[in-house]
């Protein structure tokens, strides 16, 4: 399994012959990261954002479009992989119009969630389909998305092996959020490992799992 961190929310999976791309943001409304002009067979979206979360106009076709907020609770099948949502709400008020997904699935003996745009501390129901995940990837911003104080509760409780960082600020997006090394100073008491990397793109495996907690921060790449 192959993971390249695009930018802002967007990820590229690359899994058992399929691409994957999560959450694309679009360019340049976001500010200065490049289009995402790349092929792939699905596209997942956590909810509908065109400008930061669903842009779908800049990928390359053909590909499916996956909305995590029409998933049934059985999830979706797609390319032989099955794609699940857990609905849950961008802000802690849990308002009408708020509602998100946390996207995840299964493959290659991994399990790999993306929080998307998770704005509040998850209830045991909420939990239960994400906890034991082997790899997440987490907004690090803090609000409008989860709160920099509450990140490392929610982490901690869903209980991973390997933490991804994203959803922060950079020089490449125009959101008020924080910078990496606010969520890093609020994660810090948990005493997992930070490994800070150059490249965007990290190869996955259970073999190569880490065997405590690790937060492995990647460069966005557009």
């Amino acid at each position: 399994m192959k993971l390249t961190f695009l930018g802002h929310a967007a990820f590229l999976l690359e899994t058992e012959g399929t691409r994957v791309i999560f959450d694309p943001y679009k360019s340049p409304d976001s500010g200065g990261y490049a289009p995402i002009d790349l092929p792939a067979n699905v596209v997942a979206v956590s909810h509908i954002n065109d400008r930061y979360h669903s842009h779908t106009g800049q990928i390359v076709p053909p590909f499916e479009t996956l909305n995590g907020l029409e998933f049934p609770a059985v999830g979706v099948v797609s390319h032989g992989l099955r794609f699940e949502a857990v609905p849950v709400f961008e802000t802690p008020e849990r308002l009408a119009g708020d509602e998100v997904t946390m996207l995840h699935l299964r493959s290659e003996r991994l399990h790999l969630v993306h929080l998307g745009d998770l704005g509040h501390i998850l209830t045991p129901e909420e939990l239960a389909p994400i906890q034991g995940a082997d790899i997440v990837l987490c907004p690090a911003g803090g609000t409008p998305t989860l709160a920099i104080s509450e990140c490392a509760q929610v982490l901690q409780a869903i209980g991973p092996k390997i933490v991804i960082p994203m959803h922060y600020k950079t020089p490449r997006i125009n959101l008020a959020i924080l910078p990496l090394e606010t969520f890093l100073d609020a994660v810090q008491p948990l005493g997992w490992a930070v490994d800070r990397r150059s490249e965007s793109t990290i190869e996955l495996s259970r073999e190569q799992l880490p065997s405590s907690p690790t937060i492995i921060c990647l460069e966005p790449c557009r």
